[in-house]
């Protein structure tokens, strides 16, 4: 089992969200609860690996504007539910975005 280091708490929030896992394609699902760090994605019935990278796809609005997201992540767990995931944060637009949900949330 791994080791899940948290920084922050995870709060609970429902956001649309789209992963992308190769072997498998494009995937949705909803967030169940958030951190700076990471996040619970339900994906009922799909299983993807403990240390499976892949790609998170998110919207948020700002202005009256859809901006999309994209967080690099690797599974931590998984289960019936869905997949527990460990982000990687690789720009400073979807950082922001995450802190304001949880700010706001």
């Amino acid at each position: 089992m791994a080791v899940e280091h948290r920084w922050s708490d995870r709060k609970d929030i429902s956001v649309d969200i789209h992963l992308y896992y190769p072997p498998i394609g494009m995937l949705h699902g909803k967030t169940r609860n958030i951190s700076l760090e990471g996040m619970f994605v339900d994906i009922k019935g799909i299983t993807i690996p403990p240390q499976a990278r892949l790609d998170a796809w998110f919207t948020t609005e700002a202005r009256g504007q859809q901006l999309e997201h994209r967080i690099r992540a690797h599974v931590i767990h998984c289960c019936d539910e869905g997949v527990g995931l460990m982000l990687q944060h690789a720009g400073h637009r979807a950082f922001d975005a995450l802190r304001y949900m949880l700010n706001t949330a």
